[in-house]
């Protein structure tokens, strides 16, 4: 029990948007798929053991798109158990729906502790809003979507024919980062860890000096195929997107570094950063910021870094 907690098609294809086919899974390995979110977030992980099934992150605006589109390759197979990259809501929002139908909710004690607060606030604005059912939320608790396995560091989860192995990287994106790894298929979830394409989302809540040596560590793995949190990915893109976020952030790292250091204020630096930082500008929005927001706010962020003592 340890080890186990441990011709239409030719149209439809002419108008698919950028992103593939949303909300279908993608197979990277045998039982293992990506399912990409709505113009590319939030992409969901599934693994699918001999011992049920492994679901890494979930949107709950389609909740039962994702929902279908898991169970299309779970093969009659339970979802035993739900894990995040971190605690927003685009990534958690279903923790509450899928342990309802019995799976464990696993995380690591930071996790828990920015997703307590912050949970109730989102299913307000969801209530509000209208963008999901009311029966999503109505009757529904925290504690439904708090994780009811702690882990520090590492968690293996043997489903028998996968072993997924739930691994907390550190402060990147936000505090309380998390990747799901599958050694054997050298398949890589990376949640918000990994912003393909996009211009990523930074703010206090970020460490970029530590997300860089982050995002080094995994290219090191020798990943076969990675899923990004945001972005576009298919079979067998390997560690390319890791170091090209990687890239990013360095050749913002870089122009900042030399924009200060020839007496520019950080007023200065962020005005003139959008237009002196033209090397991703086809890339596109990330999350909440348009691209030059983005820009600006990795481009403080950055400065601040240089700015310690």
């Amino acid at each position: 029990m340890r080890a186990f907690v441990l011709g239409v098609v030719a149209t439809t294809l002419a108008v698919l948007p950028a992103w593939g086919q949303e909300l279908t899974p993608i197979k990277l390995a045998e039982g293992v798929y990506g399912i990409t979110g709505p113009r590319g977030a939030i992409n969901t992980g599934v693994v699918v053991g001999d011992r049920g099934v492994f679901v890494y992150s979930c949107q709950l605006a389609e909740y039962d798109q994702r929902l279908a589109a898991i169970r299309s390759v779970a093969r009659g197979k339970p979802i035993r158990f739900v894990a995040n990259g971190h605690y927003a809501w685009d990534d958690t929002g279903c923790n509450h729906m899928l342990a309802e139908q019995g799976a464990v909710v696993l995380g690591n004690p930071e996790f828990a502790r920015l997703l307590r607060p912050y949970w109730a606030g989102r299913v307000e604005d969801d209530r509000k809003s209208g963008r999901v059912k009311k029966e999503y939320l109505e009757g529904k608790r925290v504690e439904m979507a708090l994780p009811s396995v702690l882990f520090d560091q590492k968690l293996t989860l043997d489903l028998g024919s996968h072993v997924v192995e739930l691994i907390v990287v550190g402060k990147a994106h936000t505090p309380d980062n998390t990747v799901a790894w599958l050694p054997r298929e050298k398949v890589l979830f990376t949640n918000d860890v990994l912003f393909a394409e996009l211009h990523p989302v930074a703010d206090e809540r970020s460490d970029l000096a530590n997300w860089q040596r982050i995002l080094k560590t995994l290219a090191s793995w020798g990943p076969a195929s990675v899923v990004p949190g945001h972005g576009r990915f298919v079979p067998g893109n390997g560690a390319k997107p890791l170091l090209e976020l990687d890239r990013y952030w360095e050749t913002l790292r870089q122009k900042v570094r030399a924009m200060k250091d020839g007496g520019k204020s950080l007023d200065e630096i962020k005005k003139g950063m959008v237009a002196e930082f033209t090397e991703f500008s086809t890339w596109g929005k990330g999350g909440r910021f348009e691209p030059a927001e983005a820009i600006q706010s990795g481009a403080e962020l950055i400065y601040r870094e240089l700015s310690k003592p």
